[in-house]
């Protein structure tokens, strides 16, 4: 059964705008109200294997089977649109294409839109266990987190700052960052060791880098500017500074108080500019 993205677009634009027009003016849409709904969610995430997974995989992923249905995790089309109409586009299906109608109990139509709307809804918005504090411990303790990653001004440099963490990722990117974090480094944290004047070394980031210059960011937020020769002070290292061993380290329990703590960290509007990922003011130094 093969989705057109099309008529996807077509159909949830149409219901976003009818909700416009009866309500006369613009407001935001609400992703909560059916993701907090702990228990409509794990109803909703058996039924939907039962009746979805063929065509969009067991966790929403998408290009599954003969339907080839398309990816809901990341979505912004079913994260834009209202809760009503998202459980609206699964009864009646879409006409004209392979997504059936579904002829369910009102119930059993809500719990199939409540597991949806978790899978793409930001980690903010959906009921996570664990304990915020305990998770605060970890995050600046054994989980060694605050050393390279800053969240509310306090922190490292050498990882993204996490303050707003919570509402720009879903809780299943924040999982896999911790448990299955890339080999890659992201863009403007390319890991690097540098000379240190007491003649050790200390680890830092890559912010510019031509054949000529390199800008690099040390853990202590000192900004480097290398020339020419001056750039074999500094060595690239093959894998980020992001541990790959939490899951031996930390129990079960500590991935959810973690959890617990970064889906909580929302402070200002979603930007997903690396600008916006940066340390405030380093300082320079020659």
């Amino acid at each position: 059964m093969k989705v057109r993205i099309a008529a996807i677009l077509l159909t949830l634009s149409l219901g976003t705008s009818l909700a416009f027009a009866q309500g006369g003016t613009r407001r935001p849409v609400s992703l909560t109200q059916l993701a907090e709904n702990n228990a409509a969610v794990e109803a909703g995430e058996r039924r939907f294997k039962q009746l979805c997974s063929g065509c969009h995989g067991a966790r929403g992923e998408g290009g599954q089977g003969e339907g080839q249905g398309p990816n809901l995790v990341t979505s912004w089309e079913v994260r834009r649109v209202s809760d009503a109409s998202l459980a609206e586009l699964i009864r009646k299906g879409i006409p004209g294409t392979a997504m059936p109608p579904f002829a369910l109990p009102n119930e059993q139509i809500t719990e199939l839109a409540a597991f949806v709307r978790s899978l793409n809804a930001p980690a903010i918005s959906v009921p996570v266990p664990g304990d915020p504090a305990a998770g605060e411990a970890i995050f600046v303790g054994k989980g060694g987190c605050l050393n390279c990653h800053m969240l509310n001004g306090q922190g490292g440099y050498l990882g993204p700052d996490l303050s707003n963490v919570g509402a720009t990722r879903r809780l299943d990117e924040l999982r896999n960052a911790i448990l299955k974090p890339s080999s890659r480094a992201s863009d403007g944290y390319t890991p690097v060791e540098l000379a240190a004047p007491d003649g050790g070394r200390m680890r830092g980031i890559v912010r510019r880098y031509s054949n000529w210059s390199m800008q690099i960011l040390d853990e202590n937020g000192r900004l480097h500017l290398l020339h020419g020769p001056e750039m074999k002070k500094a060595v690239i290292q093959s894998k980020p500074w992001m541990p790959n061993d939490y899951e031996q380290r930390l129990t079960r329990e500590d991935i959810n108080d973690l959890l617990a703590l970064l889906s909580r960290q929302a402070v200002r509007a979603q930007d997903k500019s690396e600008a916006s990922m940066r340390p405030a003011s380093p300082k320079p130094v020659r």
